[in-house]
């Protein structure tokens, strides 16, 4: 991560926007789509994982039905 920007997985590599269409009821295998242009993103698994490599977990970042916006 850098200057606050996410990048990898969370961004769409078809429409370039991080908004992710995540169901209510995702599971880890949960195939999750760019809300934008609606391409395949990934698994929600490894989505939440490259979220949390990316300071996700540290309170930098919160991801809310879809939408990651930066806190600090």
């Amino acid at each position: 991560m850098s200057d606050g920007y996410l990048n990898h997985q969370l961004e769409c590599p078809f429409c370039a926007t991080v908004r992710l269409r995540i169901p209510d009821d995702a599971g880890p295998d949960t195939a999750i789509t760019c809300s934008d242009c609606g391409q395949f993103l990934g698994l929600w698994d490894d989505l939440q994982t490259d979220f949390g490599r990316q300071g996700g977990t540290n309170g930098v970042f919160r991801i809310d039905k879809g939408r990651i916006k930066r806190l600090a």
